[in-house]
């Protein structure tokens, strides 16, 4: 009678190892990431806003965030980055003319992490009522889907399988190993 506890308690003990190893993968690699902006990544928009938002998937922390929007005249980003829950907007000067502009980000995510990336857009007028001199400039980036590791299942899979596979070993030894042997019953 003892051996079905032992084994209830190793059983307990093996899934609990598989579940904290396929866990914590999951668990490591949950840093935030830029979901969208406002213009977004190679738009044209025909007035240029008088800010730009960034939005992520989780809210950054107010530490280390800085935000630099380069147009035809340079660095046009006016004061700090203001975050509104997972929004980060930076204002953009009044001065700021028509033309390409590259925005650079650097936000803390929640764990700590720096998130970094930078994404283009045209504007047609600026804020100071100019016109763009010439047409875009800025090409569209085509999404990568190899790029993109954040969302892959592949690895959460194969932890699981093995994890498994483990697990049914460690059972199947066990269950084997409380099973009276033919000697046993000799006296």
């Amino acid at each position: 009678m003892r051996r079905v506890p032992s084994l209830l308690l190793a059983l307990g003990l093996a899934a609990g190892v598989v579940l904290g190893i396929v866990g914590a993968p999951t668990v490591a690699s949950a840093h935030d990431v830029l979901e969208r902006s406002n213009p977004s990544d190679g738009a044209a928009v025909n007035t240029l806003p008088d800010a730009v938002e960034l939005s992520f998937a989780e809210a950054p922390l107010a530490v280390g965030t800085q935000i630099v929007v380069t147009g035809p005249t340079g660095n046009v980003a006016e004061g700090s980055p203001t975050i509104e829950g997972s929004i980060v907007r930076q204002k953009l000067a009044a001065t700021a003319p028509g033309g390409d502009y590259t925005v650079t980000y650097r936000v803390t995510s929640d764990d700590g992490h720096p998130v970094t990336g930078s994404f283009s857009f045209h504007a047609m007028v600026g804020l100071d009522g100019s016109t763009a001199t010439a047409g875009p400039s800025v090409h569209v980036r085509q999404a990568d889907p190899a790029a993109d590791d954040s969302s892959s299942v592949f690895v959460p899979v194969l932890l699981t399988i093995v994890g498994t596979c483990v697990l049914l070993g460690v059972g199947g030894f066990l269950v084997l190993r409380s099973r009276p042997t033919k000697d046993a019953d000799r006296p």
